[in-house]
């Protein structure tokens, strides 16, 4: 097929689909083309091709520097006509390709055992007791690793705008990005690859020395706009021009396979660790939640507390309104329950009215103290609607009993941990209910002797 090149006037008059704009535009347009303005009539048409593309008419192909020219191509999704725009070339564009995503009908090539290394993601987070199924942080660990694998590159690095703190915490695995205002434009907003195949030398500015670590760049986005993990995927490699047209298509269908990833992982994460009466965790993600935070208190050197909180009387609850009011009942309470943690803290459903609630590490006994009186004090202060046996609307108040232990201080095990704050959850009960022990208060011996059940045993 030839190529015309054609003035802007004849892109406005002849070979926008500028019919399906709005009346509002098609006048603007013949106004321009009547006033003979040459700088108007291609700001215009560069205008109307960006809103042809955000009606869906025409879409953006790519962007790519030539010389000293940027060219920007796009394609008319009914006639399948492409429209090339040459762009003068700014300092800021300089040596930076940008490709829109998804990347379809690719001139580059991925090898089988490259998307069989993406397709064992997959397979890891379906593996019975997967590390994957540990949270967000622990499949995007392994995202990076399989992408510094399949891109045979140095490096792979992550970058997250906001840190959200209902949402995962990726604190650890989280790098500054190598230019903040292009990864949040380019990569996340308008969801393009950013290649840069030459990097400039870096001055480190500890040492004043150049730094030549890594001589190409390409970033892609993870996650959308409605998704839990949000954030941009920095590939680096110490050759220039490393990331070729094959290895960009990899990291397209990297780009692609690991939101579709983190997106099911957060359903599974729902069959699998929600308890779907009340919507909070399960006892199955609490064993795991209280191993990992246990661990890594020890490892920073600080305290975390286990509170157990059992609903006061709930059996009244089931015989005077049925169980279908007792689920309603559950439900508040776990609302509440979930609502007045801190952020990082997790709460679970461990059976019948009993809930088991994580104060996450660094939580001191004070601290600890005030987080559980004030859920014990909403709790108490909540209203339950309920349906009783006869179908009738009614209210009724309930209120929890908290026990509450802390490790290391208290225990040192998942086990001893959960044995003791059951051991103030029953000297709670039976001090009039409606209150916070910890394993403090209890009198010498008071704690169940080493051996009982603890629950925390793997179900057979």
């Amino acid at each position: 097929m030839k190529r015309h090149s054609i003035p802007f006037r004849d892109v406005l008059g002849r070979v926008l689909p500028v019919d399906r704009l709005a009346p509002a535009d098609r006048a603007r347009i013949a106004r321009a083309l009547e006033s003979g303005d040459d700088r108007a009539i291609e700001t215009l048409a560069m205008e109307m091709l960006d809103r042809l593309a955000s009606l869906g008419h025409l879409r953006l192909v790519e962007e790519i520097l030539q010389g000293d020219e940027k060219v920007r191509r796009y394609r008319d999704l009914t006639s399948g006509n492409t429209i090339s725009v040459l762009l003068p070339v700014t300092d800021e564009d300089e040596g930076i390709y940008k490709v829109p995503l998804p990347l379809r009908n690719w001139p580059g090539a991925t090898r089988l055992d490259q998307i069989r290394i993406l397709f064992g993601l997959y397979d890891q987070m379906l593996t019975q007791d997967a590390q994957l199924l540990r949270g967000p942080a622990d499949i995007l660990k392994q995202i990076m690793l399989t992408a510094r694998q399949a891109l045979r590159c140095e490096r792979v690095s992550f970058w997250a705008p906001v840190s959200s703190p209902e949402g995962p915490n990726f604190e650890e695995l989280s790098s500054d990005p190598y230019d903040e205002e292009l990864a949040r434009h380019w990569v996340l907003d308008q969801n393009y690859l950013v290649y840069l195949p030459t990097l400039p030398a870096q001055i480190n500015p500890d040492t004043r020395q150049l730094e030549l670590e890594f001589q190409s760049l390409a970033m892609v986005p993870l996650g959308g706009a409605q998704d839990a993990v949000r954030g941009v995927l920095h590939a680096w490699s110490a050759e220039p021009f490393h990331f070729n047209e094959d290895r960009q298509g990899l990291l397209g269908l990297i780009s692609e396979c690991a939101t579709d990833l983190l997106r099911r992982s957060r359903q599974l994460e729902s069959l699998v660790f929600v308890d779907a009466g009340t919507q909070v965790y399960n006892r199955t993600y609490f064993r795991l939640q209280l191993e990992n935070e246990i661990a890594r208190a020890k490892r920073e050197g600080h305290s975390l507390a286990l509170a157990i909180a059992d609903i006061d009387d709930f059996r009244g609850v089931n015989s005077r309104y049925g169980y279908e009011a007792g689920n309603q009942v559950l439900a508040t309470v776990a609302g509440v329950l979930k609502s007045g943690l801190r952020p990082f803290d997790s709460v679970a459903r461990w059976g019948g009215e009993e809930f088991a609630l994580i104060l996450t590490a660094p939580v001191g006994d004070q601290d600890a103290r005030a987080v559980c009186e004030r859920l014990r004090r909403a709790v108490e202060l909540s209203v339950v609607s309920l349906t009783g046996l006869a179908g009738e609307s009614t209210t009724a108040h309930v209120t929890v009993s908290v026990g509450g232990a802390l490790c290391p201080s208290d225990a040192t095990t998942s086990e001893t941990l959960w044995r003791t704050a059951n051991a103030a959850l029953l000297h709670a009960k039976k001090a009039g209910k409606n209150r916070v022990v910890f394993a403090t208060d209890l009198p010498p011996g008071a704690a169940s002797p080493p051996g009982e059940g603890d629950g925390l045993s793997p179900q057979p």
